[in-house]
């Protein structure tokens, strides 16, 4: 059995090269608006005083042996075992951001 290590990650590092799946055991997404802005007002708050957003623990599970190749890339498959509301929150916004600006482009 491996220990279990506990590592400190930007938001940018925990997601680079790693795709993330929700195991079945896991609730669906049940976060509703004020949770959402409980989380989005941290983060403003910590882009106005420079300070960094400790967003609480994120527990995956490692699946050494399974990556998936998208495109060029080779990613590690992680499974979600705590976190997934804040983690899917975090994901969905990125993508709303850069649909934003995408369309802002065209």
């Amino acid at each position: 059995m491996s220990a279990i290590t506990p590592k400190y990650f930007t938001l940018v590092d925990l997601l680079v090269g790693k795709l993330f799946r929700i195991p079945n055991y896991q609730r669906a997404y049940s976060w509703e608006n004020r949770q959402r802005q409980d989380l989005f007002q941290d983060i403003v708050k910590s882009c106005n005083t420079g300070k960094h957003h400790f967003m609480a623990t994120v527990v995956c599970l490692m699946r050494k042996d399974e990556v998936k190749t998208l495109g060029s890339q080779e990613l590690k498959i992680y499974d979600i075992v705590d976190g997934q509301q804040r983690l899917t929150t975090l994901i969905a916004l990125i993508k709303a951001i850069v649909l934003n600006l995408h369309q802002g482009m065209s």
